[in-house]
């Protein structure tokens, strides 16, 4: 039997979401979701993972109830809700919400417990799978993350989260600069502790955080790909043993563009696209350099990648259904925003991130 699974899901809006739900149906046929032993996540895939524990009361759930139940959900939600309407309608429509328009982040939470009934707090889901939900701390840079009740970075500390509402987690993890904004916390109201060394086994002693309050972004802004706590790009090792590692990449792909304007601001998106696309090539090139010579161990699926491109001939013969190129490219070039999906956009993005894993199965018989 194969080892446990460690999965990476990425940002990328609704897009993301949609290609995850594919990537996890194939898991879910292989009957591989019983082997899932921790989860990392990035904006879009957060939103995903927050729905899929949501529709299975706060449980991960087996194979055959994804495949049944979920998956139909998840599908039925994304294509009749759009919360990018819903976010704006909470704000402009009722007068006592206005101040929320400096605090979106907040009121994203606010729709996503109102819209899809995500109300429960970080202590009520199921401590297995781990759930590592990535944002970002603007103060110093570093990656903030819920896991297990507690949340935190390693440079600020770590405090419990038992109260914290996951919905309010998960627009952290979707809080994109200049869309939604920062969620802005309070240190003072969770007590914080730091291990006096890296690898020390205490608790670590209490401490006063330097700031007053932190602003979350997404956690994108540091790693998109949600790598960070599955995989060490310096050492090009997993950072628990020998992991089987899955890495779904949804993120937006870095297309040529005409110059714009001097004072357009899209010259500012575009150069912060730049430095992103970078930094996710870095941990996409560590870690397919460590996959090279490990058949059977993890994978990685990229949007916008055609199976045929990497699957060798002698093994095409018997899975000749795929999407067209066409198709594929259409998938790359959908939107990242939160607006409700039509079902044939849905059902595409999903079928190519379903095909992406497929394929990858086939070359590396990681779930085999």
């Amino acid at each position: 039997m194969k080892k446990d699974i460690s999965i990476a899901l990425s940002g990328g809006g609704v897009r993301s979401m949609a290609y995850h739900a594919g990537v996890l149906k194939y898991f879910a046929e292989q009957n591989s979701f019983e082997k899932v032993s921790k989860i990392s996540s990035v904006s879009g895939g957060s939103l995903l993972i927050g729905l899929i524990y949501k529709e299975n009361g706060y449980e991960w759930p087996s194979s055959e109830k994804f495949l049944n139940d979920i998956y139909p959900q998840i599908r039925k939600t994304m294509i009749s809700v759009n919360i990018q309407t819903e976010l704006l309608k909470f704000i402009l429509y009722k007068p006592w919400n206005w101040l929320y328009i400096f605090s979106r982040a907040k009121a994203l939470s606010k729709v996503i417990e109102i819209t899809w009934g995500v109300s429960a707090p970080l202590s009520e889901i199921s401590p297995l799978p781990e759930w590592s939900i990535n944002g970002t701390t603007i103060e110093n840079g570093k990656r903030f993350r819920f896991k297990n009740n507690t949340l935190g970075d390693y440079e600020t500390g770590y405090a419990k989260a038992d109260k914290f509402s996951l919905s309010q987690a998960m627009a952290v993890s979707a809080a994109f600069p200049g869309g939604i904004g920062p969620l802005v916390i309070k240190t003072k109201l969770f007590e914080w502790k730091k291990r006096t060394s890296w690898n020390s086994s205490d608790g670590g002693k209490v401490i006063s955080p330097s700031f007053k309050k932190l602003h979350l972004y997404d956690g994108g802004v540091y790693d998109n790909l949600g790598t960070e706590p599955l995989f060490d790009s310096g050492s090009n090792k997993p950072k628990n043993g020998n992991e089987n590692i899955f890495v779904s990449d949804a993120g937006k792909p870095l297309f040529q563009e005409k110059h714009v304007f001097r004072w357009d601001p899209r010259r500012i998106l575009r150069i912060l696209d730049i430095t992103m696309d970078q930094a996710r090539a870095l941990r996409v090139r560590s870690f397919m350099s460590y996959l090279e010579n490990r058949t059977g161990q993890g994978g990685y699926a990229l949007i916008g990648q055609h199976p045929q491109e990497f699957i060798p001939e002698e093994k095409v013969h018997n899975h000749l259904e795929w999407l067209s190129s066409e198709q594929v490219k259409y998938c790359s070039k959908y939107g990242t925003d939160l607006k409700a999906m039509s079902e044939s956009d849905f059902d595409l993005i999903s079928t190519h991130g379903y095909e992406s894993t497929k394929a990858i199965n086939i070359v590396r018989s990681f779930l085999s």
